[in-house]
């Protein structure tokens, strides 16, 4: 790489990173404000700190596609304002060489985020999940929102929580014989001991019976299930806090059992084709810098970079949930504004160039 690449390499590395850091605090302060409302004795300042925090590496993954277009713009908007663009230019330098050394850094920290994606982000949301749901409410009381419902051979299951060590947090159990329930288990956790067994622990069984009703508490019980722990686990979690592995494993698990696995195939793809995604708004920067935005402002170019990311995040979003409720393949509807951007941005850069 010749000094004037790792130039402008360096320009748009900086100018993402920063853009990245902003975005970041901007979605630390817009959260606790949100936020804030949930505390309580049970849930404190720290622990909803604690919680933020955790989310952060997520976060930080899904904006690198915006990032890196801001960034683009920025960096290469600030040596178009003291005229060096035009001296490159003048001195031969061809607009897609430009655009290549741009593109090296942006695919460095769209690799890394990927990296962040498979092996700190859901590790981290885990934990985040974990002390939202625990230290927001009462020990001995169930949370009806946020866990997972699933059918389990005849039974309903509906799993408060779990944990990457395959032990599940308020799990109760709704056994049905017809139109009827024959039993609801109310269990604090559960272990997985081995095959097809699990201990629940902190167990209330409520038996409804034809002439009454009777409750029963165990400290420990045995509950017998086909599915697997690490299904159990990635049933817990929201397709989008898993990684590229865990969306691949519990996408085959859906198919076995022959259940709709649309939502959790949309999201591998999303993660999968980030990095295409942030070299795409790469190009659609550079044809812009040369373009319309030569003469511009920082801040033109600040605000054209926000309403060009939010365009495009919204069709990735209206293209990715439309191949859902069509049913057509996800890969489709994540490729279609990706593929959009990339013909746009080689076809204006070809023309300024």
């Amino acid at each position: 790489m010749s000094k004037i690449d790792k130039y402008i390499a360096s320009s748009v590395l900086w100018a993402c990173l920063i853009v990245a850091v902003v975005l970041l605090g901007l979605d630390f302060a817009l959260t606790f404000i949100e936020q804030i409302k949930k505390v309580s004795d049970t849930y404190t300042i720290q622990s909803l700190l604690q919680v933020i925090m955790y989310r952060l590496p997520g976060k930080l993954a899904e904006y690198i596609p915006i990032a890196s277009l801001i960034g683009t713009l920025m960096g290469l908007g600030t040596l178009a304002a003291t005229s060096e663009l035009t001296v490159m230019r003048a001195a031969g330098m061809p607009i897609w060489r430009i655009g290549f050394a741009a593109c090296q850094p942006i695919l460095v920290v769209s690799l890394l985020g990927m990296g962040i994606s498979e092996f700190v982000a859901p590790m981290a949301e885990q934990k985040a999940n974990l002390i939202e749901k625990f230290q927001g409410q009462e020990s001995d009381t169930f949370s009806l929102t946020g866990g997972v419902w699933l059918k389990a051979d005849s039974d309903f299951v509906y799993i408060d929580a779990a944990d990457a060590t395959g032990k599940l947090y308020g799990i109760q159990i709704f056994s049905p014989n017809e139109q009827q329930l024959k039993y609801i288990i109310k269990a604090t956790s559960a272990q997985h001991v081995d095959g097809s067994l699990w201990q629940l622990n902190g167990v209330t069984q409520t038996i409804f019976a034809p002439d009454h009703i009777e409750t029963n508490k165990m400290k420990h019980a045995d509950w017998n299930v086909s599915i697997k722990p690490e299904h159990l686990f990635l049933a817990s979690q929201e397709p989008e806090t898993l990684s590229l592995s865990q969306l691949m494993s519990y996408q085959q698990y859906l198919r076995q059992q022959k259940l709709d696995a649309s939502q959790y195939e949309l999201e591998f793809w999303i993660t999968a084709l980030r990095p295409v995604a942030s070299l795409a708004l790469v190009l659609v920067a550079l044809s812009s810098v040369f373009g319309p935005l030569r003469s511009s402002t920082m801040g033109g170019r600040i605000f054209s970079g926000v309403i060009i990311g939010l365009a495009f995040q919204n069709a990735l979003n209206l293209f990715g949930r439309m191949s859902v409720a069509v049913n057509f393949p996800p890969i489709i509807g994540v490729s279609i504004p990706i593929l959009i951007c990339l013909l746009a941005g080689i076809i204006l850069v070809r023309r300024r160039g």
